[in-house]
């Protein structure tokens, strides 16, 4: 490493340099830590050098998360031969047992491949309700231009990744899509993948296109819920459980739960060739003839990881959206530690509007949160309302303390489905009421004056057309002309983190000098090389859809090589 570099010592001691409080170590392992040597110390007469390597003296604000603290498995110390109470072999271990992971199982399952996928959770994961793909055959009939949505994702990362691994998304999603429907077809609930409809851009975003047109979903399935197309997330979770059972039918798949991964096993060449797990109080050893694919998520279910690597105005005044906490960053721990390249730092996160302290609001707010100026605690405006989730989330963020004093302002005109909803959120201390503007920010807490002049100037953008201060498309929203005024608090809520460990576009890692590290794959959230800087939202799916294509490339290509 160069002399300036950061070593793998400090940057697994302190999760990197952004800091890491001292009791967050019990995190990395409870059963100690344990470092290489130091790396060369920065000259003493190079302080602008210095100051440049550490972030911890760079003037910016931080914050402390407040989110959710999960289950780590991983164990940053030599664990010794005779700490291994038993040794299986198989051909392909997946770690995490996700969609991305159940996908890589599945495929690589009926491609012939013995297969052990170990889940540190009691009963597996779930994933939001949408995806995206290219050339599905639900698809058909539906244009997608390729070259337009390769540019529009490039762009999206500033180009600040390789194009590998989005080629091979926009290439392979419709084939992992189908086969994903033909697993589901062996279920028992008759899940159907269908087209989402979307309605037409009306803020500039996509910047090539009106409509990316590939977001997909499993909202015809007759076996969900009747609320299941209203909760956010929820027909995901019911999906993840279909696809355990469909796994369950493999005799070549065994799918354990209550078994987290703890690190790597590498070979005298460098090569990954198994996992060491944990059963219980038993540490066991699996070999993996064929590789290793980490599917273990994100880690926005560890603070510090949180803290660490990624910005604080992303989660500060968040809330979070997660049907479990086992996305705690062990993959990428455990890909550090056998020497894997990492997406830099901020790495992003996928917050979204229409948080709420809780988490998300349901679908009686829609009409509100569609119509409603967002304003912050002077009862200015701050953003362009019909931006997508992120966009919005992003500026609300942007806001002084992290947007923790912003809401949305509507009136009885413009809340039809939330009326049995008024009161329940009053009691939980989420909504005002005035009879006035004026009313209504004493209220909650808003500058009156302020807000009455934003009302009032957003009222008149409507005689012309035309909203001078953020450009909003006037045509598709309505004026303030009601009697009773609202204001409903929000935030931004944590989905999910998507970097991760840097890959090539068949999900092989690479290591810090760009070298494959053979036998070891990362899809879904644990992969990066994909998204850098912001999630972007506004193309439909990117998320979902690429632990869902990788999960099936990562397998096909660990089965079969190249």
């Amino acid at each position: 490493m160069g002399e300036y570099d950061v070593s793998r010592r400090s940057f697994l001691k302190g999760i990197g340099l952004a800091g890491l409080s001292a009791g967050a170590l019990g995190t990395l392992g409870a059963t100690g830590i344990a470092f290489a040597d130091d790396a060369p110390a920065v000259e003493a007469g190079d302080a602008y050098r210095q100051l440049a390597c550490d972030t911890a003296l760079v003037p910016v604000k931080k914050a402390a998360c407040p989110g959710p603290r999960g289950p780590v498995g991983f164990e940053d110390r030599d664990i010794a031969a005779s700490d291994i109470a038993s040794t299986e072999d198989c051909d392909i271990v997946v770690v995490g047992a996700g969609i991305a992971g159940l996908m890589a199982s599945l495929k690589a399952a009926e491609e012939g491949a013995k297969v052990i996928c170990i889940e540190k959770m009691t009963k597996g994961r779930g994933c939001f309700e949408c995806f995206g793909a290219v050339g599905a055959k639900c698809q058909e009939g539906t244009e997608i231009d390729k070259v337009a949505l390769l540019d529009e994702m490039y762009r999206s990362a500033y180009w600040r990744v390789r194009p590998e691994p989005i080629r091979t998304y926009v290439d392979r999603s419709g084939e992992a899509t189908d086969f994903w429907q033909a697993e589901l077809d062996k279920g028992r609930n008759g899940f159907v993948i269908s087209k989402v409809e979307q309605a037409p851009s009306t803020c500039g975003m996509p910047a090539l296109t009106p409509l990316i047109d590939t977001e997909l979903g499993f909202y015809d399935s007759p076996s969900l819920p009747p609320d299941a197309g209203v909760r956010s997330g929820y027909s995901g979770i019911y999906v993840c459980l279909e696809m355990q059972e469909v796994a369950k039918a493999y005799d070549n798949l065994d799918l354990r739960f209550s078994t987290p991964g703890v690190q790597l096993v590498r070979d005298g060449s460098g090569r990954v060739g198994g996992v060491i797990a944990k059963s219980g109080d038993e540490y066991v050893q699996i070999n993996a003839g064929k590789g290793v694919i980490l599917a273990t998520g994100g880690y926005d279910a560890n603070p510090e990881l949180m803290e660490a690597w990624t910005r604080p105005e992303d989660y500060a005044s968040s809330s979070w959206w997660n049907p479990g906490w086992g996305t705690t960053g062990d993959g990428h721990l455990m890909g550090i530690k056998a020497g894997a390249q990492m997406d830099p730092c901020p790495q992003p996160v996928m917050n979204f509007r229409w948080g709420n302290p809780d988490s998300f609001y349901d679908a009686r707010t829609w009409n509100a949160v569609y119509f409603a100026l967002m304003v912050n605690g002077d009862g200015k405006r701050f953003v362009r309302e019909d931006l997508p989730f992120q966009s919005v989330s992003n500026a609300q963020n942007a806001q002084p303390d992290f947007g923790k004093s912003c809401w949305q302002v509507f009136d009885d005109t413009m809340f039809e489905g939330m009326e049995d909803a008024v009161e329940e959120f009053k009691q939980k201390g989420w909504l005002f009421e005035g009879s006035t503007p004026e009313e209504l920010a004493a209220a909650c807490g808003v500058d009156p004056q302020g807000l009455a002049d934003t009302i009032a100037r957003y009222n008149g953008f409507f005689e012309a057309g035309v909203d001078e201060d953020f450009g909003r498309d006037l045509a598709g929203t309505i004026p303030f002309t009601g009697t009773r005024f609202f204001a409903l608090t929000t935030n931004s809520c944590v989905l999910a983190t998507v970097g991760g460990l840097t890959i090539d576009g068949s999900c092989r890692v690479l290591d810090t000098d760009d070298r494959v590290i053979e036998g070891l794959y990362a899809v879904g959230n644990a992969s990066g090389n994909f998204f850098a800087g912001n999630y972007p939202r506004h193309i439909p799916g990117t998320s979902i859809g690429r632990a869902v294509t990788f999960g099936y490339v990562a397998a096909e290509h660990a089965v079969k090589g190249a």
